[in-house]
């Protein structure tokens, strides 16, 4: 269903699709978003500064605990005892941990007077506020596990003795054991056992520097989590009542200074309108609107009142100019047909010769296009074949390439010499160009008894043969285009840029293929181009079709390619074939 217009729309409907009522919910809507990105830096700021505080009082903790529990060797001792016993174990019997059998592999060690000593002096520091546990482990890199040597802990349920070990995260177990004194040295993770919790650590060291143990303090974190839920209902609270109130102020602001003249300057436009339909010439619809807001709207409503007393003029401009478009657009179109009719253009061309078969297209891009094919009987035995490309499109290209196919049929008439005769409608072409334009062209002919076709090329595209059903590229060989080069500079350059005569014979079935840039530059809606490959992906798709299907076929393939993306370029195509 069509959406409504303004005009249609109900007094309700006009007040919420209204600019006020847009400027209120935008006001809402972006207090709202910055409101809820200033809440989550907020967060952050707030849960790293109290998770700081809490790895900052464990660590210190541990970093106490671990210095008075170093000045007694024994504490080393009764680790390395424990942990000997532990990695004397099969897996079978590790897994038995909790068990009473298990305990009593470790019961020296809990009866020595080392752990009767350490185990109070642990439990002192659980008195410390948030502290859970103080404890005396060990971590195991090849298991990924933490074992307890001794543990004051005095809930029997989360209590370990010597010896008893949990699985903890390998990334603990790494950054424990990995340590280099720098920094503080703690783990923050959520477990189904502890929930949220802080475990940090120093360790502790026997007589040869070797780490035998860590102190570890555990701080649950149930405070962050209770801290943020208060910051967050606050401030939720409060960013509800700023964001009200901003937004109803910034309403009636701009009822006043944008709403209004807006309003007032559409209004204006409508009367305009009417007036114009009803074909009356009344001026000053916007001069007598008197906004003074002294902004843009203002500027605006100036801006409107010299564009209504200017339209007249700009009417009469436009029906002057539309008029001289549509005499230009009749005057193409008589160019465009004129061009088509100098072209051969009915085939078969020469129907008294069955000796060879030849078909060719030109697609300008425009109404009239820069590219040309042409192709005449010399004599009785000989055939001139002509295909070319002048730079640029449009009338101006139109008008060159007229001049150099005439040229160029001159010449190829006069001399049975394709690149002698390319050499001298260089010399004419190339004389007083003061537009710099340049063509590039490909002159063949064809000596129909034998066969034998000389060419010449004016850097033109590479030329396709079919011989024994296959068709390929035969390598460029030489010559600048026409008009780009003078004689005198040609004699001065490299024998690359100058024009050479090239031969092949074609015997029955034989056939070629010459084209335009258009062919192979012509693009797809991604830039992407049709190229040599594809164009002998193309011609090798019918190897045995005849110039009148072959040049349709091909044209087919690049209208799949180009899947209805413009076309920038002239396609010129021609093909001739020996019977």
């Amino acid at each position: 269903m069509p959406e409504k217009s303004v005009r249609e729309m109900s007094d309700a409907e006009r007040r919420h699709h209204s600019l006020s009522a847009r400027v209120f919910h935008a006001t809402l809507v972006g207090a709202a978003v910055l409101g809820l990105v200033m809440l989550l830096i907020g967060l952050g700021l707030y849960s790293n500064a109290l998770i700081g505080r809490y790895t900052g009082d464990a660590f210190a903790l541990s970093r106490y605990a671990a210095l008075s529990i170093s000045r007694t060797p024994d504490a080393s001792e009764l680790a390395e005892e424990v942990m000997s016993v532990y990695r004397g174990l099969d897996g079978e019997m590790r897994e038995k941990t909790g068990t009473a059998e298990y305990r009593m592999l470790f019961a020296d060690a809990e009866k020595s007077e080392t752990y009767r000593t350490l185990l109070p002096f642990l439990r002192s520091f659980c008195e410390s506020g948030d502290v859970y546990d103080v404890y005396l482990a060990m971590y195991d890199r090849e298991n990924s596990a933490l074992v307890y040597f001794v543990d004051p802990d005095q809930n029997a349920e989360t209590k370990f003795h010597p010896g008893e070990w949990e699985h903890v995260e390998r990334a603990e177990v790494e950054r424990f054991l990995s340590w280099n004194g720098e920094g503080r040295l703690y783990d923050i993770g959520n477990t189904d056992k502890y929930g949220w919790m802080c475990s940090a650590g120093v360790p502790i060291r026997n007589e040869r520097g070797e780490v035998t143990a860590f102190v570890l303090v555990d701080v649950m974190l149930e405070n962050v989590a209770a801290g943020m839920k208060n910051f967050v209902l606050q401030y939720t609270l409060a960013l509800l009542l700023v964001t009200t109130l901003v937004a109803v102020f910034q309403a009636k602001k701009m009822e006043k200074t944008m709403v209004r003249p807006l309003n007032g300057i559409a209004a204006a436009a409508e009367s305009y309108v009417r007036d114009k339909q009803a074909g009356k010439n009344v001026e000053e619809h916007f001069a007598r609107l008197n906004i003074r807001t002294g902004d843009e709207i203002e500027n605006l409503s100036h801006v409107m009142a010299d564009m209504e007393r200017d339209l007249t003029g700009y009417e009469e401009d436009l029906m002057d100019a539309v008029a001289e478009k549509e005499r230009i657009g009749a005057e193409l179109a008589l160019a465009a047909g004129i061009q088509a009719h100098l072209l051969p253009n009915i085939f078969p061309p020469f129907p008294d010769r069955d000796e060879f078969a030849i078909f060719a297209t030109m697609e300008p891009a425009k109404e009239v296009g820069g590219d040309f094919y042409d192709f005449f009987m010399v004599g009785e035995d000989h055939l001139a074949v002509v295909v070319a490309d002048v730079s640029g499109k449009g009338v101006p290209a139109a008008l060159f390439s007229m001049i150099a196919k005439t040229m160029l049929k001159t010449q190829a008439q006069t001399h049975l010499d394709p690149a002698l005769a390319l050499s001298e409608v260089n010399a004419s072409l190339s004389e007083n160009n003061e537009e710099d334009m340049f063509v590039t062209a490909w002159l063949g002919i064809l000596r129909i008894s034998t066969g034998e076709l000389t060419y010449a090329d004016a850097g033109h595209e590479k030329l396709l043969l079919r011989q024994d059903g296959v068709w390929r590229f035969l390598p460029k060989n030489g010559g600048a285009a026409l008009a780009m080069f003078t004689p005198e500079d040609l004699s001065c350059m490299d024998e690359k840029y100058r024009f050479r005569n090239n031969t092949i014979r074609l015997g029955p079935g034989d056939a070629i293929f010459q084209y335009t840039d258009g062919v192979t530059e012509a693009a797809d809606a991604d830039n992407g181009l049709f190229g040599d490959e594809r164009l002998l992906a193309a011609v090798n798709g019918a190897p045995s079709a005849q110039p009148e299907e072959l040049l349709p076929y091909v044209r087919a393939r690049i209208e799949d390619f180009v899947r209805g993306a413009p076309q920038f370029d002239d396609i010129t195509m021609l093909s001739l074939q020996m019977r």
